[in-house]
């Protein structure tokens, strides 16, 4: 088993490799690029327990004003099972349940463990949208391209999930530096 389940910030580059867009951003611009995501992140990870000293993941997801709900379900779509979502409008987070077992499982885990890595996940995302911008933006490829000529600019969603990655895993190492402890019941 690693250390954490999470990619660190090598092993975090591979999630842009997934993306639709990967082709059409240069060789040169990929490590710069998820770099950059992954420190996004971890500052984020950084300024939030700054901003509370003390307080676990489920206290800063309270202290956001988002609400928490679980559903009994392992969500798989195609090949790509789904543990946690959030939900910008509604402010929200959904988490999984079978499928956030499965992987707490799978990580040799304890449920309340896992749940607590996919909340900080989630509480990136949240942040991005509120505070931070998203970290998909950091980037962009053109649309259409057509020899010189460019239309439009997509930005590259694996970022955001790059970035997310790395505030979880900020989080819970200086959570675990700090002997604040993070497991405690959910629900």
């Amino acid at each position: 088993m690693k250390a954490f389940p999470f990619p660190d910030k090598i092993s975090s580059r591979q999630e842009l490799a997934r993306d639709l867009l990967y082709r059409k951003i240069p060789a040169a611009d990929r490590g710069k690029i998820t770099d950059q995501a992954w420190e996004t992140g971890a500052k984020a990870a950084r300024e939030l327990i700054r901003s509370r000293p003390g307080a676990d993941i489920y206290e800063h997801v309270k202290h956001q004003g988002l609400a928490v709900e679980f559903e009994e379900k392992d969500n798989v779509a195609g090949n790509l099972r789904y543990f946690s979502e959030y939900f910008p409008a509604a402010k929200k987070i959904v988490v999984y349940v079978e499928a956030v077992k499965k992987w707490a499982a799978s990580n040799n885990l304890p449920f309340e463990k896992a749940l607590e890595i996919m909340l900080a996940h989630e509480l990136f995302h949240h942040l991005e949208c509120t505070k931070y911008g998203l970290t998909a933006e950091q980037y962009t490829v053109p649309t259409w391209q057509i020899g010189k000529f460019k239309w439009g600019k997509s930005s590259i969603l694996a970022l955001s999930e790059i970035g997310a990655h790395g505030f979880a895993y900020t989080y819970f190492e200086l959570m675990n530096k700090s002997g604040i402890k993070t497991d405690r019941p959910s629900r």
